[in-house]
């Protein structure tokens, strides 16, 4: 089970990686504006993505820590709802 939230980190990581990036290039290069993954993805992508990162970093927090598969993955869970709730609350304001 270990592997499952191993992957989802590492997975969540590198798209994190890639969002910030590519946010980066679409505020600062003209014409570019196309690639900023709030306006392809919106909220939805964002809470996504919190939920992959906030899964796999509770679980692999809660399996390291010497809980039972069942409490790793109920905390892979709570860390998934946690960060999506961050990431709602703290996201930036849609704009119509």
């Amino acid at each position: 089970m270990t592997a499952v939230y191993g992957i989802s980190l590492l997975i969540g990581a590198f798209a994190l990686l890639v969002w910030i990036a590519a946010t980066a290039v679409a505020h600062t290069v003209d014409g570019w504006d196309r690639i900023d993954p709030q306006e392809r993805f919106g909220a939805v992508g964002r809470l996504i993505l919190g939920g992959v990162v906030g899964f796999g970093m509770a679980g692999m927090s809660a399996s390291f820590g010497g809980w039972s598969p069942l409490l790793s993955f109920v905390g892979a869970v709570a860390g998934a709802a946690g960060l999506i709730a961050v990431a709602f609350w703290l996201g930036p304001e849609e704009t119509p």
